[in-house]
């Protein structure tokens, strides 16, 4: 086999899709969609005869502007503000406020998700083993995918041939997460977890959703019930701050558990 032909069954193998060889497009002011304050003066456009696709007044977000990109046109292309920026600095100092606001919620939200690990309603018991392996795991959340698109997966969108349970409470997990990345770990769950997931399994093929009364919409739903803003990114966020807290205290040699 050619070496390039290697290469590119490679890729395809990992969930990437090969691009070389073909041109793109020009983007002109007509693809670009603008974000701008309501009172702000409209860019000038650099072209004559043309103009913007959309002007937005989103101060929701942090993005200046965006368009498709034209070889992939499901996927789009940001510009956004520098990261010394006072408006980024802003939103970021507000994203670890609510992650300040989670250190004092995060016992109690363990505790509801462990009660029902066996609760009698099924949706209840799929959202709370949903928390606790985004809580143990940091796993994304999920969305769904159109069916051209590379079969990625978060904790929602699991199918039941991506978790294999070993008894007496390990579960395998292998699948494509984030940017086509292979995931493959071995976990030790709490016995409630395991048996609720041999249950979640049970009568389903190895393509069915293992969460099939569950979607990020729901989860994050029920997670804003238990604190106020609170979604599945915050709740990785969140963790992902703790470790990296644990880790500089115990290199420094003052770590405290």
């Amino acid at each position: 086999m050619e070496f390039s032909v290697f290469i590119q069954n490679l890729l395809l193998t990992f969930g990437f899709v090969v691009q070389m060889g073909k041109l793109k497009r020009r983007i002109q002011p007509r693809d670009i969609t603008i974000n701008i304050g309501k009172d702000a003066p409209i860019p000038e456009c650099p072209i004559p005869g043309e103009r913007w696709k959309e002007i937005r007044h989103d101060n929701t977000v942090t993005w200046l502007a965006f368009w498709n990109d034209p070889i992939i046109p499901k996927e789009f292309k940001y510009v956004f503000l520098v990261a010394s920026s006072s408006l980024k600095g802003q939103s970021d100092k507000e994203k670890y406020e609510k992650l300040r606001m989670l250190k004092d919620y995060i016992q109690g939200i363990r505790a509801a998700y462990t009660k029902d690990f066996t609760s009698k309603d099924i949706t209840r018991r799929q959202i709370a083993v949903a928390t606790y392996l985004i809580d143990k795991l940091a796993l994304k959340a999920g969305n769904d995918k159109d069916d051209d698109e590379v079969d990625t997966v978060g904790c929602c969108t699991l199918k039941v041939e991506n978790v294999e349970p070993m008894p007496p409470n390990i579960l395998k997990f292998d699948f494509l997460g984030k940017d086509s990345i292979r995931y493959q770990n071995e976990v030790e769950v709490e016995l409630p977890v395991f048996k609720a997931i041999q249950q979640f399994r049970t009568g389903k093929s190895g393509g069915y959703d293992l969460f099939d009364k569950l979607d990020t919409n729901k989860l994050n739903a029920h997670l804003k019930e238990l604190m106020p803003g609170l979604t599945v990114k915050v709740f990785r966020t969140y963790n992902a701050s703790i470790t990296l807290d644990e880790m500089v205290r115990g290199k420094l040699g003052f770590f405290t558990p």
